[in-house]
């Protein structure tokens, strides 16, 4: 047996040009395998967060108050402090007191005062209101006296062309009957200046319904003067201390709601176009990263501003690339569906949410 022989067993020739094709097959066929790979794997992503959208650039929120002094005065309790966490009806600060209880006590006495105005005012009133019942019961008497001296004068002055009657007795009936007309118009007048002099009731009970109104504006007040915690929350920006002047008006501390946690995420346009209310989403916060929470669909906002469109006291021409067009966002609110740990919840923490459309 010679050495090519030893070399090759097979007995198959050697042909380099015949490997060289093979590799080039293999190599080609692997490329093109991890194209088409690629490809299935480029269409599986994009089914899959065409219904699943993800936004990376969320905020965590909760609804937020700002607590201002109702009235002014200086702080004389502050049991509270900067990041304390507070319950419903816990004292926050107390405004000193005294001022307003003696305006309290000030506006007691002058709806005293009116109500003994308008009791006086309704006893005059009343007295006047009998002296007017007595003047038309005087008049309705001369209006008596004067039926009485007519009907005489007609009956009697017809006798006289028949010397029935003497002049003497014509003229005592006319007379009669002249002052009969006299009394009534004195009684007219006396009725008359009877009930122009009846005051009205109405100007003693403005006043007192006046004072009763700036005793419960007074009684508001002393009751401003507590404040009390609205609902389970958390203190942020505390700006005062106690001992200092507290001005009506002007936020003091501001109250987190730690029972409104929500997710604010901006989704492009062409992700909202599947989401609904009440989508199922999944919650991933910075504050805790690899872990992952359930949440749903609140909302989904109905308008954006564009940066360009700003206020401006020039028309406002929006740059645009003919090549790229940008999608606007829109805020889409979520809500948590499960309790999450308080000690990861503050109130700007970056966030991310898969919303699962459809499911």
């Amino acid at each position: 047996m010679t050495t090519e022989e030893k070399n090759n067993p097979t007995g198959l020739a050697e042909n380099p040009e015949a490997q060289h094709s093979g590799k080039a097959f293999l190599g080609a066929a692997i490329g093109w395998g991890f194209v088409v790979l690629a490809i299935i794997a480029s269409l599986v992503t994009y089914v899959w967060e065409s219904r699943n959208p993800r936004c990376n650039n969320g905020v965590l929120m909760a609804d937020m108050i700002g607590i201002a002094p109702r009235v002014s005065g200086p702080i004389d309790e502050l049991p509270i402090k900067d990041n304390q966490l507070v319950h419903k009806g816990d004292l926050l600060y107390q405004i000193k007191t005294a001022p307003y209880e003696i305006a309290v006590q000030s506006a007691k006495a002058n709806l005293a005062m009116a109500e003994g105005a308008l009791t006086n005012a309704s006893l005059q009133i009343a007295a006047q209101e009998a002296q007017v019942k007595s003047a038309e019961a005087s008049l309705q008497q001369a209006q008596s006296k004067l039926a009485t001296a007519k009907d005489n004068y007609d009956r009697i002055a017809p006798l006289l062309a028949k010397h029935y009657a003497s002049a003497q007795d014509v003229t005592d009936s006319k007379n009669s009957m002249q002052s009969a007309q006299a009394g009534v118009a004195a009684s007219e007048a006396q009725l008359l200046s009877a009930q122009s002099s009846v005051l009205s009731i109405s100007e003693a009970q403005a006043k007192r319904d006046a004072a009763a109104a700036n005793l419960a504006q007074a009684e508001l007040n002393l009751k401003y003067c507590t404040v009390r915690a609205p609902f389970d929350a958390l203190i942020s920006q505390m700006s005062i201390s106690r001992g200092a002047f507290a001005s009506e008006g002007q936020q003091v501390f501001t109250l987190i709601d730690i029972n409104s946690w929500w997710i604010c995420e901006p989704y492009r346009e062409g992700q909202i176009r599947k989401m609904r209310a009440g989508d199922p989403v999944t919650i991933e916060l910075k504050t805790a990263a690899g872990k992952y929470f359930k949440g749903t669909v609140e909302s989904i906002g109905w308008g954006a501003t564009p940066q360009a469109m700003q206020k401006s006291a020039l028309p406002v021409i929006p740059q645009a690339l003919d090549w790229v067009q940008l999608e606007q966002r829109f805020p889409v609110r979520i809500k948590f569906s499960e309790g999450v740990p308080q000690e990861i919840l503050r109130v700007g923490t970056k966030a991310a949410a898969t919303v699962h459309a459809g499911h």
